[in-house]
């Protein structure tokens, strides 16, 4: 009797789908927990969100940044939140572009860690494959913009926060197009708004603009309303314009955030503006 109750606690924790508790750890030697639900939703599929940090900075701490910590707890996604490798100055950095952040030249396969971490989740966990999403800050960024140029089989969005796009744009050659949300501070002095940076060879407007010509979109941006998500900052700071002509599941928005520097106080508008425009923007 006793063991019987055991069996079915495990099978409600786990879905109770599938006859056994799945795998929570993934990553091999680079391990990194999947944050899920107590209880999952039978029946539900799930968005996977994926959280990239900033350089010298962890999975943890960019996780509660973006307020991504919450939503296991919510039923609305899973989430991981790996780290990368540290560096000769005891810093933890993706190797996501030229200019940002292996500065030691180590040359880690990141794209093929995350992606793997990725493909073993959609493999073992009830995750709607339409729904897996990026979000990075700064390197993060980087590496959310590389892994759309690699990876866009199986990424839906990514919303890049200070970071940008591809500074050899020849080197990014998606598979299909995948919807990008930039958001960026104009007064960053870390990773600049741009045009052009010292970071790269593109700004914010660069970066967007690089991204509408690989997904297929026009050459003119139109407003789209603005957003209040930095307290500190007056008004309704968040400038969000879109690229027009974009396909349906390729678009590209530019969040300027008027005032903000490259660690913006954001908010709890952030966290449901952001789920509302990956959850607006799953491939269909």
């Amino acid at each position: 009797m006793r063991s019987a109750l055991l069996g079915l606690l495990l099978l409600a924790a786990c879905g109770g789908d599938d006859g056994g508790p799945r795998p929570t750890t993934f990553g091999g030697d680079r391990p990194v927990e999947l944050k899920a639900p107590a209880t999952l939703t039978d029946g539900k599929k799930y968005p996977l969100v994926v959280v990239l940090h900033g350089y010298g900075a962890s999975g943890f701490v960019q996780s509660a940044y973006f307020g991504a910590s919450m939503l296991p707890a919510m039923d609305a996604a899973l989430v991981l939140a790996p780290d990368g490798l540290i560096d000769s100055t005891g810093k933890q950095f993706w190797n996501a572009d030229a200019a940002c952040c292996d500065f030691d030249g180590k040359k880690p396969d990141d794209v093929a860690y995350i992606g793997k971490l990725i493909d073993d989740v959609l493999d073992t966990w009830p995750v709607d494959p339409d729904q897996v999403f990026i979000v990075g800050h700064s390197n993060g960024g980087f590496m959310a913009y590389r892994m759309a140029c690699e990876r866009a089989d199986v990424i839906a969005a990514i919303a890049p926060l200070a970071g940008l796009a591809a500074s050899d744009a020849a080197k990014c050659t998606p598979s299909r197009p995948v919807n990008v949300l930039h958001m960026h501070g104009t007064a960053d002095d870390t990773v600049p708004f741009g045009p052009l940076t010292a970071i790269g060879t593109v700004g914010a407007l660069g970066s967007v603009a690089q991204w509408a010509e690989k997904n297929g979109c026009g050459t003119t941006r139109t407003p789209a309303g603005d957003l209040d998500l930095v307290p500190g900052l007056a008004g309704s700071e968040t400038h969000r314009s879109t690229e027009a002509g974009c396909p349906p599941e390729g678009a590209v928005e530019l969040w300027t955030i008027e005032g903000a520097g490259h660690v913006p106080a954001f908010g709890s508008n952030l966290l449901p503006s952001l789920m509302q425009w990956f959850t607006h923007h799953r491939r269909s």
